[in-house]
C-alpha cells in the first residue's frame, strides 16, 4: 500500500515538473526586473515592449562557417528600458528588428535580457 502511494505521488510529482516547465513565461513589467532582481536572475521572463538603440554585427563563425546575427537594443514599455541581446544564425528565418518595433520577448534575465526568442506584435 504505501510503495502505490509513494509510486502515485511520484508520478504526480514528475507529471507537474515537465508540465511547469512546458509553460510560457508570464508577462513582466521592466521596472519589476529592476524592482526585484535577484527574483528573476537567471529566469526566464516575457517582456512586451517596443524596440529601441537597434544595431546588429554579423559576422561568420571561425569553426562553422555560419552567418551569425547579434541583435543588439533596448526594450521599452510604460514602466522603463532594458538592454537586450538575441543572437543566431543569419540564414536559419531570423526575425530581424527594427527601432519601433513592438515586440515580446522571452529570456533570461541577467540585468539584461538573453533573448531567446522575439514575436513581432
Amino acid at each position: 500500500m504505501m510503495q502505490t502511494i509513494r509510486s502515485v505521488g511520484l508520478t504526480m510529482l514528475s507529471v507537474v515538473l515537465f508540465a511547469s516547465a512546458g509553460l510560457a513565461a508570464e508577462p513582466v513589467r521592466i521596472n519589476s526586473l529592476f524592482a526585484y532582481p535577484e527574483a528573476y536572475k537567471m529566469k526566464v521572463v516575457q517582456v512586451e515592449g517596443r524596440v529601441r538603440n537597434y544595431r546588429m554585427n554579423h559576422f561568420i563563425g571561425h569553426n562553422t562557417k555560419l552567418e551569425k546575427c547579434i541583435q543588439i537594443f533596448s526594450i521599452e514599455d510604460d514602466t522603463g528600458t532594458i538592454d537586450a541581446s538575441y543572437a543566431t544564425i543569419c540564414q536559419m528565418g531570423t526575425i530581424m528588428l527594427k527601432d519601433g518595433d513592438q515586440v515580446t520577448i522571452e529570456g533570461h534575465f541577467l540585468g539584461t535580457l538573453d533573448v531567446r526568442s522575439v514575436r513581432k506584435n
